[in-house]
């Protein structure tokens, strides 16, 4: 396991973290400088949960950080509420 530092981390952190039945899916970006921009889409089973879509450059710092922490949370007290 390990923390997320940075927001360029976002997509590993939640691949590695997120339960089996969750996924993250990375969309490629075509333009030029696309090194930049993101499209991350948090899945359950096969359905669309939360779709994170930008530029690493124009997002106030954390933000990522903060939803990924979030995303993890939300999972976790609806896996409590489950049992």
């Amino acid at each position: 396991m390990f923390d997320i530092e940075s927001d360029l981390e976002f997509y590993c952190y939640l691949k590695f973290h997120l339960p089996s039945d969750f996924s993250i899916v990375s969309e490629p970006q075509t333009s030029y400088y696309s090194e930049w921009y993101f499209n991350y889409r948090v899945y359950y089973k096969n359905s669309l949960l939360k779709e994170f879509k930008g530029n690493f450059k124009k997002i106030d710092k954390g933000y990522l950080i903060r939803e990924a922490k979030q995303i993890l949370e939300e999972i976790e007290i609806i896996d409590v509420n489950r049992k």
